[in-house]
């Protein structure tokens, strides 16, 4: 074991949670500052980036870092929890209904959650598609997981839906 490789990795891991603390207080300046100074090798610095740009308004740039985070990810990453556990289940169910999405998420978080991040990526997906008033990508991203009822899938779907049946 090399001298001080321990605390080099937890110096790296102290800054991932650190810069997920930044952006759940909403202190996205000092965030990217250290974002910037990360490599875009991790989905989670990639997609924390893409919070930061979604939270200024720059939709288009948002949806660059998240096509790269997806392409990160595997189509199919497989469920944490059994579908037998009605505990899980209830937790999930509670959970969908809020904007955890628009939370930072962490390497380790990442590389146990996969299912989540990809979901977490079509749901911000979701979101910059909507602000930008593009009704067709809105039901082509979000319709796949609509079955999960995440609230802002649900929410932004009926938009779409009801904005393109007008026109």
């Amino acid at each position: 074991m090399l001298l001080g490789s321990t605390n080099a990795a937890q110096t790296y891991q102290s800054e991932d949670i650190l810069i997920v603390q930044l952006l759940n207080q909403g202190r996205y300046a000092e965030a990217y500052t250290l974002l910037k100074k990360e490599s875009l090798t991790s989905p989670a610095t990639i997609f924390n980036l893409a919070l930061c740009h979604y939270w200024v308004g720059n939709y288009a740039d948002a949806l660059l870092y998240l096509e790269k985070v997806g392409m990160m990810l595997p189509h199919h990453a497989g469920s944490t929890a059994s579908n037998t556990d009605s505990f899980y289940k209830s937790l999930r169910d509670k959970q969908n209904q809020t904007n955890d999405h628009h939370q930072g998420i962490t390497s380790k978080y990442a590389s146990l959650f996969k299912e989540q991040v990809r979901d977490a990526v079509i749901r911000l997906k979701t979101d910059c598609w909507l602000k930008l008033e593009n009704w067709t990508k809105v039901i082509e991203i979000a319709t796949p997981i609509a079955f999960k009822n995440y609230h802002n899938i649900a929410d932004a779907l009926q938009i779409a839906k009801n904005k393109l049946s007008l026109s």
